[in-house]
């Protein structure tokens, strides 16, 4: 499958046009990914998970082999937004061809790039990959205590119908399990 690269332009809160891309990432984009990931989780679950417990669980699935892993399969993809050529989002999917399922394992956006729209447009480049193995929804875990993404992905159409444990760490909370039905129209299928 080929990578899509979309552009979009955005107002920054002094009103200056930054250009947003979002691709496919490639194994150049993984220090990025690995960045993105470490500076989010710190900043959004240190309040209720002990930093040494996101360390212990970004060194236990965020290495640079286990992303690769991910550029070299063909129902796995990662994608990465840039803000003005700036690493600044990413979204790492993947489809269990067995259960008919596609899954949304992670959509960050650094703090200071948040509410500009690059979420959105990940989770878009997310359900057009999701469409090309015909699901028809996309599937998420989102923790309780995480109010501000589990009320964003409520507001764009995220149902949740169960609740499960997840550890980071050593340190276990409750994840909401849900689901959100892929528009076709809105993704040209």
């Amino acid at each position: 499958m080929e990578s899509k690269s979309s552009s979009i332009i955005v107002k920054n809160r002094f009103d200056l046009d930054m250009e947003v891309n979002i691709h496919q990432w490639t194994v150049n984009d993984l220090a990025a990914v690995r960045h993105i990931a470490l500076t989010t989780w710190l900043a959004t679950y240190s309040g209720f998970i002990p930093a040494q417990d996101i360390r212990l669980f970004f060194d236990e699935w965020y290495t640079i082999e286990k992303l690769q892993e991910l550029c070299n399969s063909p129902t796995a993809r990662g994608f990465i937004a840039e803000l003005d050529s700036n690493a600044v989002g990413f979204a790492k999917t993947s489809y269990n061809p067995d259960e008919k399922k596609f899954s949304l394992h992670s959509l960050y956006v650094v703090p200071g790039c948040q509410g500009k729209g690059i979420g959105k447009r990940l989770l878009d480049a997310t359900e057009a990959f999701a469409c090309s193995f015909g699901a028809e929804a996309i599937w998420l875990g989102v923790m309780t205590q995480n109010l501000v993404a589990l009320n964003w992905y409520q507001r764009i159409g995220f149902q949740f119908e169960k609740e499960e444990p997840f550890t980071m760490g050593n340190t276990t909370v409750m994840h909401l399990i849900g689901f959100r039905k892929i528009n076709r129209e809105r993704n040209g299928n």
